[in-house]
């Protein structure tokens, strides 16, 4: 729970940040590019998220691997930032808020759907059209299957659920029965 509030704050500072400079997308892009080049490297995470090693020593070896890659000042900042503050480890919480603020800014929404089984393409395009109309916002579908469901689907975006699966509505009737 509080790194989620401490991973906001950095999120909001940077989707200021990024904002102001009129480079949103390519925050996004960029950000989303070094949290994934962490998670694919294990022994660097070791050494950048450990307090046991020295900021000193961990922001020689951020900075040092930083000087390979083409990143914004912006996004160097918060990096260095964020090993200053010790909170280096929360930088994919920071990219998933902060890919949330973009894609509300520009007015797409992001829709998970576990179904029970594969959706057609028509059917996810049918979802999309009626998510859209729903929200007002460009939809992007994340469809999983999920075969505990029976049938139906749940549909989850920004802390709503919409529930139709054939589970839900049965476990529904046996509380009415029991009721």
């Amino acid at each position: 729970m509080i790194r989620d509030i401490i991973a906001k704050r950095y999120a909001k500072a940077y989707f200021e940040l990024a904002d102001e400079q009129g480079s949103l997308s390519e925050a996004q892009t960029e950000l989303s590019e070094i949290v994934a080049f962490f998670d694919n490297e294990p022994e660097l995470r070791g050494v950048l998220y450990n307090p046991v090693f020295e900021t000193v020593q961990r922001k020689a070896v951020l900075n040092a691997l930083l000087d390979k890659f083409e990143l914004s000042k912006s996004l160097r900042s918060l990096l260095n930032l964020l090993v200053d503050k010790n909170k280096l480890a929360y930088v994919d919480l920071v990219a998933e808020n902060f890919s949330r603020m973009v894609d509300e800014a520009e007015g797409r929404l992001k829709v998970e759907v576990a179904s029970a089984a594969p959706l057609d393409e028509k059917l996810v395009a049918s979802l999309r059209d009626e998510f859209s109309k729903l929200t007002g916002k460009q939809v992007e579908l994340e469809v999983e299957v999920d075969e505990s469901l029976l049938g139906g689907v749940v549909a989850r975006y920004g802390g709503m659920v919409y529930d139709g699966s054939i589970k839900t509505q049965l476990k529904r009737m046996g509380e009415a029965l029991r009721a």
